[in-house]
């Protein structure tokens, strides 16, 4: 039998042979631990409560996300887990402003008139009628402002921004691009929607209906009517060039405009064990929104968008990763954020990062938890896995569960700035997302994402845990880290980072 100095010289002799040996002694108790508290029949009650039809898809503003909200709250509360200090309780509320889809609206420009769904959606809550002399520019760029005479004009552009290639990356913008052309004494804006592989259609389904906004009364009071005008496979700007000046345009836009909606986002705390580390705040983050109801009419038909992967997952994550880490507290304080709004435009993420309920220089890292399905039970899928030095930490915590991380297998996709994180990455903190095993937005995602066939029944529970049990030994190596995880020099967000850590890094 080995004496103990036997044991010591062996244990030498691996560090010097293989350093990496030494990570996976420390971490075997705590893989061990997590096995332990971390089970899948936790995470399947998690996931069927929220998923479960009575909830009606989780849609923001409704009853049933104020339950949700209190589910989350109260196993919090049960956990041990604290309000962020300073906070009464769990809730972060968050003002919303319900759009609602116009009754009528009518563009006329010259001998050309145009209709609601039809030929164009508004894009803002904007009421009223006004008319003018049109000016036709490209984007209404910075640039071509300096040069053009706006004043008391109706302004024609193309959607977005050049080189915004998607129609995301297009609304993103466009209330940025509403208050330039305000500012410059536009009285409204007009942009043509050209997008090939975009359905008009589609867009219409998503934005001409009632929808949500944060509220800031002070910008929603000088915004000026916005128009999206389908012209794809048009030449709209061309044509109306060709009219000549002077060119005029009428806008109708009748009905309600918006109403007042309260939500909450839900954050827990943990207090870090380390006196020099514990002022150091790791982010754990997930959406508990979802898409509501559909408008299906035909008797029988599934309405519901339950959600279990989208984010039910996501919340059962954060949930099982707070239970763990509130009983096992790492060296810096942890803050556990479930967000309303996401599928609303990123909404509740965004209210907290420009609201923060603690100072945003004190959150070192954000790992958030969300996805539209998998398609490989073998990986998992880390948006942003290569863009902070924190790469190892992933991986490692993905493969003592089996599991491969790879990076952002679509990248074509933007999908890095498409989730709640990118309201962190702005600010500069660094934010991957951590997601079920994605290969391809391939016909096994699509059956589910976005879908009212993403049910509880259909999540395949043995991936899952192992999945959430790898999450959370992420969030703890992160937390225990001797350095917070930074931007890899070079990436967009690097310089925000430095700028919010004051150059630490």
């Amino acid at each position: 039998m080995p004496t103990e100095p036997m044991i010591k010289n062996i244990c030498f002799s691996l560090f010097l042979l293989f350093p990496s040996v030494i990570p996976l002694f420390a971490q075997s108790g705590s893989v061990e631990q997590i096995h332990t508290a971390v089970t899948q029949p936790d995470i399947e009650m998690h996931i069927r409560f929220l998923a479960a039809d009575e909830f009606m898809g989780r849609d923001t503003g409704t009853p049933q996300l104020k339950v949700a909200a209190r589910y989350i709250a109260t196993r919090f509360l049960i956990n041990g887990i604290k309000p962020v200090p300073g906070q009464e309780d769990y809730y972060q509320a968050v003002p919303f402003n319900r759009v609602f889809a116009p009754r009528e609206a009518t563009l006329a420009i010259g001998d050309s008139t145009y209709t609601l769904e039809e030929d164009l959606i508004t894009i803002n809550s904007v009421r009223g009628e006004i008319e003018g002399p049109v000016k036709i520019l490209e984007y209404g760029s910075e640039q071509e402002l300096e040069k053009a005479d706006i004043e008391g004009h109706i302004v024609i552009t193309r959607a977005g921004l050049a080189g915004q290639s998607s129609p995301q990356q297009w609304f993103t913008s466009s209330d940025d691009k509403n208050e330039r052309l305000r500012q410059h004494g536009a009285i409204a804006v007009i942009e043509l929607f050209d997008h090939q592989q975009f359905p008009w259609q589609v867009l219409v389904n998503f934005l001409n209906q009632d929808r949500l906004e944060l509220s800031e009364d002070e910008e929603n009071g000088v915004r000026i009517p916005h128009i999206w005008l389908n012209s794809t496979g048009k030449s709209l700007i061309d044509d109306y060039e060709e009219l000549g000046s002077p060119l005029e345009a009428w806008i109708t836009i009748q009905g309600q405009a918006t109403e007042k909606v309260i939500s909450n986002n839900v954050i827990g705390y943990i207090e870090g064990t380390d006196p020099d580390l514990k002022d150091e705040h790791i982010l754990l983050g997930a959406h508990y929104d979802h898409l509501g109801v559909t408008n299906g009419q035909n008797e029988g038909e599934d309405t519901i968008y339950n959600g279990a992967r989208d984010n039910g997952v996501g919340i059962a994550g954060i949930l099982q990763a707070a239970q763990y880490l509130a009983a096992h507290p790492p060296r810096r304080s942890v803050v556990v954020a479930a967000w309303t709004a996401e599928e609303k435009g990123l909404l509740g993420s965004n209210w907290f990062a420009e609201n923060p309920t603690l100072p945003l220089n004190r959150i070192v890292y954000h790992l958030n938890i969300d996805g539209g399905g998998y398609n490989d039970t073998t990986k998992v899928t880390v948006i942003g896995l290569e863009r902070t030095d924190g790469e190892e930490l992933l991986r490692n915590a993905a493969g003592t569960f089996g599991l491969e991380a790879i990076a952002d297998p679509v990248p074509e996709q933007n999908l890095f700035d498409r989730s709640d994180n990118v309201h962190f990455a702005r600010h500069g903190i660094p934010s991957p997302t951590y997601s079920m095993g994605l290969t391809a937005f391939d016909e096994e995602i699509n059956r589910y994402y976005h879908r009212v066939t993403d049910e509880a029944q259909t999540v395949n529970y043995p991936y899952i845990t192992r999945y959430i049990r790898s999450f959370v030994l992420a969030a703890q190596s992160i937390a225990n880290a001797e350095e917070a995880p930074f931007w890899i020099e070079g990436d967009p967000y690097e310089q925000a980072g430095l700028d919010l850590y004051e150059n630490r890094h």
